[in-house]
């Protein structure tokens, strides 16, 4: 009996007494192999690599189609579709984390797997089984297999072998147990027979001793075997933040604390010093001591040792139980509500998650981390700050007295990859139509407001529409928390500055907005306006800064300019509302609305121009509007059509 067929039986018995949803990857080329007979499967089958095509596109309909299940519910994966078939580790291994929400454990028989795959296959496993004959050629082999997976860093007491008694003259001896280390002893298997057609039956009926000795090894293998976690995540914690591998947080809690001692011994670290540790300098010694301590923790496994070192580095130097969120590129947002209670937001929607922190002790040491090198601080005198992280993410931490859950933290992650136009369009953000029309705005220098609610992406298209100003221009950029990543060359980046200790020194938007007159600016574009500043905003969008850019929070485009006549009204200046209101005409040419819509997905829903005043009555007209569940052009042209058309937009069906 080879290892295949163990492969087949052990697998088939796993799914039988944990129902779960399995894939068995297959190494052989489809049509190669006996494991379809082995696990029962007729139906036609497809191979890995044929998903080629389907990547980003994946769907359980499209899986069942490929991968059909055995009668206990266990999927075929073959690798290739033919012996002359390339597919590359680094394709398969994409592919795998493909299939990672459609099953719940992941089996492989390495017994002829691609040499190139197998380092990644290891590395990434919670449990390997070495199958041997009992044979003393085979145990030399599995001498030599000791030393070929050195180079992987496995601990070789995780690695369990299984014997197989391949006739029926063989017996198994008594003191078999001795014959494995420095391996695991997981069990031996005896003599199946002659005949096994038992295989590729439905009801898979085995000889009793078979099936004795294969209820003894299945649960070994339930708690191993599921490479798709190790794959998803750069620890072993799942990415909604529960602990892998029965890690708990007061284990993390007390390797953490006979690190900081070991460090106090060496010299490394003061005290009392905890939140200011430099990761460049120290992490390669933590990284010696921690491996040192958990040689000193009995019982934990390879895997459980992988996830504890991590955990306390990250909670050592970095952001502590949130640095798996910070990694994961799908979550755009991390809400910390106290120590017991974090949410992150993933595609738009909001997950709860069961990371927590150990006391609310640990997470001010965070929020304290995370100020630090940006010069901001936090205590009873001053509990709420903003700030940003060094990759552009904006950080906001509120403390009690004003905070009644604890220490309240807030992430907005700065995405690493620059959106550009085509990534709006193919999200449905946007529409050609439409973006054509903002980019013809821009080039003619109108005044454009980006309204919306929080987290619904105003910045982002106002990224994407600076991409439309001449690299001839001079552009400043005005920011509370400096966001904006504009790609031209002559471009000057403003930061607002808060209040020292003393309560000095305190720098506004406004401040920065009255500055940048004197900077001889052809555009002026503001993060966002919040308060007074929107009054020396609209008085430099009518004194010859035309084409300037802003952002405000709004939830509609009549909404965005009742708005800013309030912040106008908070400018110190006694100005009748009328006149703010014709400031505000006569400014602002177009309001763009960005939604979040139900779901998630984040959209323009409007674009409106200001016409002017009737009365006391600002006129606004839509030029695109939100229409069931898309963007459409309205019959009503922009009155400025002269001015697109000089900058090569022509409005659909006008006449040139």
């Amino acid at each position: 009996m080879g290892c295949s067929v163990l492969t087949s039986l052990l697998v088939r018995r796993a799914a039988k007494e944990r129902p779960s949803r399995i894939a068995l990857v297959d190494p052989y080329p489809l049509g190669h192999s006996m494991l379809p007979s082995f696990l029962s499967i007729r139906s036609n089958l497809r191979a890995l690599d044929q998903l080629l095509p389907y990547q980003g596109r994946l769907s359980a309909a499209l899986i069942d189609s490929f991968f059909p299940s055995s009668p206990e519910g266990v999927s075929l994966v073959p690798l290739v579709s033919s012996a002359e078939t390339s597919l590359t580790a680094k394709q398969a291994i994409a592919l795998l984390k493909g299939l990672s929400p459609f099953f719940k454990e992941l089996w492989f028989d390495l017994s002829g797997a691609v040499p190139e795959l197998v380092p990644e296959i290891l590395e990434g496993s919670q449990r390997v089984f070495l199958v041997s004959a009992l044979e003393p050629s085979s145990l030399t082999a599995i001498k030599l297999t000791e030393k070929r997976l050195l180079p992987f860093h496995m601990n070789l007491n995780e690695l369990g072998i299984l014997f197989n008694q391949s006739h029926a003259s063989q017996t198994v001896p008594k003191d078999i147990e001795n014959w494995a280390p420095p391996f695991q002893f997981a069990g031996a298997v005896p003599f199946l027979g002659d005949n096994l057609t038992f295989l590729i039956s439905d009801a898979l009926s085995l000889p009793a001793a078979v099936d004795k000795a294969l209820s003894t090894l299945t649960p070994k293998l339930l708690d191993g075997n599921n490479f798709i976690r190790k794959l998803n995540s750069p620890t072993t914690d799942h990415p909604s933040g529960e602990s892998g591998m029965d890690v708990t947080l007061d284990q993390v809690q007390r390797l953490h604390q006979k690190l900081l001692a070991e460090l106090r011994k060496t010299g490394s670290m003061q005290e009392k010093e905890t939140k200011d540790l430099d990761r460049a300098v120290l992490e390669p010694q933590a990284r010696d001591l921690l491996n040192r301590l958990l040689q000193e923790e009995p019982g934990l496994e390879r895997a459980q040792r992988s996830t504890l070192l991590s955990r306390t580095l990250d909670l050592a130097f970095g952001l502590g139980p949130l640095e798996p969120f910070l990694k994961d590129e799908e979550v755009t947002e991390i809400m910390v509500n106290g120590p017991q209670q974090v949410f992150i937001e993933k595609k738009g929607m909001l997950e709860h998650t069961q990371t927590r922190f150990a006391d609310e002790q640990q997470l001010r040491t965070i929020i304290e981390r995370v100020l630090a090198p940006i010069g901001r601080r936090i205590d009873e005198s001053q509990p709420y700050v903003d700030g940003r992280l060094s990759d552009g993410s904006r950080v906001n931490a509120v403390i009690p007295p004003l905070s009644l859950n604890g220490p309240l933290l807030t992430i907005r992650k700065f995405s690493k990859k620059k959106l550009g136009v085509e990534d709006l369009i193919r999200s449905g953000s946007l529409t050609r139509d439409a973006t054509d029309l903002l980019g013809a705005l821009v080039r003619a220098r109108k005044n454009l407001i980006v309204s919306g609610g929080t987290g619904s992406g105003k910045t982002t298209l106002l990224n994407i529409l600076s991409n439309h100003i001449p690299p001839t221009e001079r552009i400043v950029t005005i920011e509370d928390s400096a966001e904006l990543q504009l790609a031209q060359e002559h471009v000057v980046r403003l930061e607002s500055r808060p209040a020292n200790l003393e309560g000095k020194g305190r720098i506004s938007i406004r401040d920065l907005v009255i500055n940048t007159l004197r900077m001889r600016p052809d555009r002026i574009i503001v993060g966002e306006c919040r308060g007074g500043e929107a009054l020396d905003m609209l008085q430099a969008m009518n004194t010859g800064h035309d084409g300037s850019m802003t952002t405000v929070h709004a939830n509609s485009p009549r909404d965005a300019l009742a708005r800013i006549e309030t912040m106008c009204l908070f400018s110190g200046l006694e100005l009748p509302l009328k006149a703010i209101r014709e400031q505000v005409a006569r400014a602002v040419h177009v309001v763009v609305q960005q939604s979040r819509l139900p779901g998630g997905k984040r959209s323009v829903t409007q674009i409106s121009q200001v016409q002017g005043m009737e009365g006391d009555v600002i006129v606004l007209q839509d030029i695109f509007k939100w229409e069931g569940d898309q963007l459409v052009r309205t019959p009503f042209p922009p009155t400025f059509l002269a001015d697109l058309n000089a900058v090569g937009y022509q409005w659909p069906g006008a006449k040139t």
